[in-house]
C-alpha cells in the first residue's frame, strides 16, 4: 500500500523546493494530497483508528491487515513525513466445528478439530489467535464461519461429519454446507478450509480423522498456505 521508502514522501513534500519561488505552496499541496490519499485508503480498508489534522500537522493511527503503524506529516518548517515501522499483525484463524456426532458418541468431530488446531499451531498460528465456535450440525457451518469472519478472522476451517443413511436428506445437507462455505469464501475473499466429511458409515469417518489422514489438518494447512500466498506476475 505504501511506497517502500519514506524518501518518496520527502521528495514529494519538497517538490520544486530549490527551483520554485512558490515552493511553500507546492509543498503544502503535495503534503495535502498525500494526507488525503492516505486517509481515504485507510478508511476504505476500515483500518483508521485515529486521525487528527489541525492544518499544521496530521496524525494517523492505522490498523490494517498487514499490521499497525503511525503516519505523521507536518507543514511546519521545511515539512517532513514519517512512517513509523509497522508492527506485524499475527493472523487470526477461526475453527468452526459441527458437533452432531457428539450425540452419536463418536469422537470424529473432536479429532478433526484437534487435527486442525495442532496443524495451525505447527504452522505458526498463535494459540490465542485461534477462535473456536461450535454449531449443531453441518448445515450451520456456513453461518458459523460467517460469524468468525465478522469477528475478524483472516481464515476459517470448517469441520463436520455427515453419514449417509443416518439422515434422509444426506445430499441436501452436504451440498448446502459445502456450497455455503464456497459462497462465503467468494463473497468475503477470506479462505475457508472445507473439512466436512460426507461418508457412507462411521468407519470411513474414523479413517479420515486419524493422524496422517486427518481432514481437519489438511484443511488447516490449505488455509494457512492461502494466507501466505502472494500474487506474482508471469
Amino acid at each position: 500500500m505504501f511506497p517502500a521508502s519514506p524518501s518518496f514522501y520527502q521528495r514529494l513534500a519538497n517538490f520544486e523546493y530549490r527551483r520554485s519561488a512558490n515552493f511553500e505552496l507546492y509543498r503544502r499541496v503535495a503534503i495535502s494530497i498525500t494526507t488525503v490519499w492516505l486517509g481515504v485508503s485507510a478508511v476504505g480498508l476500515g483500518g483508521l483508528l485515529y486521525f487528527r489534522d489541525d492544518l499544521e500537522w496530521s496524525l494517523f493511527l492505522l490498523f490494517l491487515p498487514a499490521g499497525a503503524g503511525v503516519f505523521i506529516t507536518s507543514l511546519i518548517g521545511l515539512g517532513w513525513l514519517i512512517m513509523l515501522p509497522w508492527a506485524r499483525r499475527e493472523p487470526t484463524v477461526g475453527l468452526v466445528m459441527a458437533r452432531f456426532d457428539k450425540v452419536e458418541g463418536a469422537p470424529v468431530s473432536e479429532q478433526l478439530g484437534q487435527g486442525a488446531r495442532e496443524t495451525l499451531e505447527e504452522l505458526g498460528i498463535l494459540a490465542e489467535n485461534i477462535l473456536e465456535l461450535e454449531v449443531a450440525g453441518a448445515w450451520e457451518l456456513p453461518w458459523g464461519a460467517g460469524r468468525l469472519i465478522q469477528a475478524g478472522c483472516q481464515a476459517v476451517v470448517a469441520t463436520g461429519v455427515v453419514v449417509r443413511g443416518e439422515t434422509h436428506h444426506f445430499n441436501s445437507v452436504v451440498d448446502g454446507a459445502v456450497q455455503g462455505l464456497i459462497q462465503l469464501q467468494v463473497q468475503t475473499g477470506v479462505p475457508v478450509g472445507n473439512a466436512v466429511l460426507a461418508v457412507s458409515d462411521w468407519e470411513q469417518a474414523v479413517a479420515r480423522s486419524r493422524p496422517g489422514a486427518n481432514a481437519g489438518a489438511q484443511a488447516a494447512r490449505a488455509v494457512v498456505n492461502a494466507l501466505r500466498s502472494e500474487i506474482t506476475r508471469i
